[in-house]
């Protein structure tokens, strides 16, 4: 959303509106002031008054400085991953900081952990989905390692993401990987990076009580 340039009250709004109980619930501007510096974003994303040259732009640029994963812009097929519809936009970078810190964690796989997850609304544009790869640092908070945009969040599409994560970094040999209880980011996970390697399957505590209670509520009593 700040790539987007989406005014900072609004993503306030946003993300209030889906943390549930976690600490997203009390972000502050401050908050987002901090994530921009810490990643080296821009409130200011657009190099073409037009906005697909504008992504095409800012995907050269990430190419450039090593940053970016995959790219395939709508209406487009991709002759290595055929799986794709031509009608799908998919955009996944990794920043050089998220790369060091990422490292640093591939480097005690025992305690790997990684988490992963879609948020919608991410823009002004409606369909957009915005997929996080995220680790648990030493300090035990989240820290997002990767990141994918794309039109759909598909296993086909998780995968290629995944992929090239995966020819960037090795395979990670995560202990623990939790996300949300649809099962399409596990198999994609265990198709690229599971294989032979042990895994604990978590859903995260968010969609765990959201389902409790839906269950509660729809009892008989």
């Amino acid at each position: 959303m700040i790539m987007q340039g989406i005014e900072h009250h609004k993503i306030l709004e946003r993300v209030r509106e889906t943390s549930g109980r976690n600490r997203t619930s009390i972000l502050e501007k401050k908050d987002i002031e901090n994530i921009i510096a810490a990643y080296g974003l821009s409130v200011n994303q657009s190099h073409h008054s037009d906005d697909s040259t504008s992504v095409r732009l800012i995907a050269q640029d990430m190419k450039d400085a090593g940053e970016l994963l995959y790219f395939k812009d709508q209406g487009e097929l991709d002759p290595q991953n055929t799986e794709i519809p031509s009608e799908e936009f998919v955009l996944a970078f990794m920043k050089e900081g998220q790369q060091l810190m990422f490292s640093e964690q591939l480097k005690n796989t025992e305690k790997l952990q990684v988490c992963m997850d879609s948020t919608h609304c991410i823009s002004q544009y409606t369909g957009f989905q915005l997929t996080t790869l995220m680790t648990i640092t030493d300090l035990h908070q989240g820290f997002p390692v990767a990141f994918l945009i794309s039109s759909t969040v598909n296993t086909e599409i998780v995968k290629v993401f995944l992929d090239k994560i995966k020819d960037r970094m090795g395979v990670v040999q995560a202990q623990v990987f939790m996300s949300d209880d649809d099962p399409l980011f596990r198999n994609a996970w265990y198709a690229t990076m599971g294989g032979d390697i042990t895994v604990k399957y978590l859903n995260c505590s968010w969609h765990t009580d959201r389902a409790f209670r839906k269950s509660i509520s729809s009892s008989p009593i």
